[in-house]
């Protein structure tokens, strides 16, 4: 009997497919709560009245802390929103309108809600170009977005401020800064790895990524059930590639995009390391999420696995 016969008749199936789901919960639910705490430029984290009567209340009831909130608010991050009223999807961008803004609840297919301004070189541009390029919809489907679109009305100064029943509040910009090279952001990255891809077409990307990682996580689930894997350590750690696969072929294929959230960064002021000069500044690693971390540590546990797997000598020619 080979050595991987009787590891897979030792170790049960059950074991390695707990660790699938384990992984997975774990990074759909960190992903929940990145999407639900965070926010960025496109992705603002939208408060309502039914969330608290106040500003402050609402965001205390999401976990923040007083100064937290202080902090936010004064920083100017924080805006009000009115239902959108006689916005031409074919407006042209102005001048003007460089202090405009859009947010919509829903109906682009990416995770809502979507925040949206025009900038310089938007200039001169039709605004339903714009939307579409954006929120990645048909130009057709601007003007639908947009009787259900909110627009920005003025910013709020103060926690106490009050939300009203006709409005909405979003915070636009929010981070969780945990030690000098550590934070928590959001962010979403529509390519592979190091955002490979990211600038294809949206139907290529979806097509080839949601095919790529739907048959990779169909053999390793067939060989986890074989439990064709050599060595105890392989199969735990062809689990947690599975975990990270599923967690983000779910998200490619619900939102077309994969939510990301850790970020591990170094600031750097004119010095060098290992032979390598850094300017000032700060030098960060790719966002990444629970899912990434899952694939990584699986790839590398397989890796060292096999360097320390004893070579078995070629058989011996017939006489």
């Amino acid at each position: 009997m080979t050595r991987a016969e009787s590891h897979s008749m030792n170790l049960p199936r059950i074991g390695p497919f707990a660790l699938v789901v384990i992984v997975l919960v774990l990074d759909l639910a960190s992903k929940y709560w990145a999407a639900t705490t965070l926010a960025s430029a496109v992705h603002p984290l939208v408060l309502r009245q039914s969330d608290g009567a106040t500003v402050q209340a609402a965001l205390q009831a999401k976990g923040w802390s007083v100064q937290e909130i202080a902090d936010t608010v004064h920083g100017g991050q924080v805006t009000r929103y009115q239902p959108v009223h006689g916005l031409d999807a074919k407006h042209v961008i102005a001048a003007t309108d460089l202090s405009l803004e859009l947010v919509t609840l829903g109906g682009t297919g990416l995770l809502a809600p979507r925040r949206w301004r025009p900038m310089p070189q938007d200039l001169g541009q039709p605004l339903d170009d714009l939307l579409a390029t954006a929120w990645r919809v048909d130009p057709a489907d601007v003007p639908g977005l947009l009787q259900h679109a909110w627009r920005n009305n003025a910013r709020i100064d103060e926690p106490a401020t009050s939300i009203a029943a006709d409005e909405l509040v979003a915070v636009r910009d929010h981070s969780i800064r945990i030690c000098d090279s550590f934070s928590l952001v959001y962010a979403e990255n529509f390519g592979a790895a190091w955002s490979f891809l990211a600038t294809s077409p949206p139907i290529v990307r979806f097509v080839l990524f949601v095919s790529i990682s739907t048959i990779a996580s169909l053999v390793m689930a067939w060989v986890l059930w074989k439990r064709k894997m050599a060595s105890v350590l392989s199969t735990w750690a062809l689990a947690g590639i599975l975990g990270g696969a599923v967690g983000n072929l779910i998200d490619r294929i619900h939102y077309r995009a994969v939510v990301d959230f850790i970020f591990n960064y170094v600031v750097f002021d004119d010095t060098s390391f290992w032979g390598r000069t850094f300017g000032p500044g700060l030098h960060g690693w790719p966002v990444w999420n629970i899912a990434d971390a899952g694939i990584t540590v699986g790839v590398i546990l397989i890796a060292l696995d096999s360097l320390r797997q004893p070579k078995t000598p070629p058989p011996a020619p017939k006489a």
